[in-house]
């Protein structure tokens, strides 16, 4: 294949994406901030020498909420800049060199992200459970929508929760699994709720079946099954041999599932099926390995 551009290329979906295209002898130009800073607009000049032969993009690189290091202004700003400007930014270039997109959206853009069996069409938000960061998705999608219209090729991936090595330690997957290697007890207050998880490898797996497929238009990207709470901390202690769980259950049960999106359209499509159990998943973030 030709050269394959990855935004984000040492984030956690993107340096799966980078480790899978070199295990596969993909020539891939791995683009971080040390190439370019996505809250920075380029010309077309310099668009051209950052993607420099290449014959798609993956632009998987986001900015995304974590611990709030910076004031509520700076990481609004931040946001904005790196997903949506620069989505806009890649767009327009890409549109005139005639090179496709494949854009890593998410499911923080579906209006109600309870519902069950969740498909592309259904509602979308404007201010929800994701805030400014899943509107900044949907936006971003919507300027790809109008491109789209001037003969820009583009694929869109929503992916449930996405968990791998290179998770932050605050998030759920993490923290279990930091816990349990400490040998100390994992709280758990709602131990029905279900959250659809699905690996950064199986995600890197769609995306490039899509593109080697020329499957244009936009995919809800998720695993077969949705795990509850309680069942990730017990995954956590059992794969690090160590720590223990204590759940504190409530009188009355308000339990509800979270991303349980259809991705009945991806695997008639390009043929995609999630491969990572959630166990192996979690096993290679113990060992701190991508794939």
């Amino acid at each position: 294949m030709n050269k394959i551009a990855v935004t984000g290329a040492n984030g956690m979906a993107g340096s799966h994406l980078v480790c899978m295209l070199e295990s596969q002898k993909i020539p891939v130009k791995a683009i971080t901030r040390k190439e370019w800073d996505l809250t920075e607009w380029k010309s077309f000049a310099e668009l051209d020498e950052i993607f420099d032969s290449v014959q798609a993009i993956f632009h998987f690189g986001a900015k995304l909420p974590y611990k709030k290091l910076e004031s509520d202004n700076q990481q609004t700003q931040q946001i904005f800049d790196t997903n949506v400007r620069s989505c806009l930014n890649i767009a327009e270039w890409a549109t005139i060199s005639k090179i496709p997109i494949i854009f890593l959206s998410g499911a923080l853009v579906y209006k109600d992200s309870h519902a069950l069996k969740i498909k592309e069409e259904d509602a979308k938000v404007t201010n929800g459970f994701g805030g400014l960061y899943g509107y900044s998705k949907l936006i971003s999608e919507n300027i790809l929508d109008h491109f789209s219209l001037d003969g820009l090729k583009c694929v869109i991936l929503r992916p449930s929760s996405i968990y791998g090595y290179g998770l932050p330690s605050e998030k759920l997957v993490q923290n279990y699994i930091d816990i349990a290697l400490a040998g100390e007890t994992i709280q758990i207050t709602a131990p029905n709720n279900k959250i659809n998880l699905i690996h950064a490898y199986d995600v890197a797996t769609a995306a490039l079946k899509a593109y080697k497929s020329q499957s244009w238009g936009v995919f809800n990207i998720s695993s077969d099954l949705s795990n509850s709470i309680a069942e990730i901390a017990e995954i956590a202690t059992s794969i690090s041999k160590n720590g223990n769980t204590s759940i504190m259950r409530s009188i009355v049960d308000n339990s509800f599932e979270r991303f349980d999106l259809d991705s009945s359209l991806a695997k008639k499509t390009f043929g995609f099926s999630a491969v990572v159990s959630l166990k192996e998943g979690m096993l290679l973030m113990k060992e701190r390995r991508l794939i």
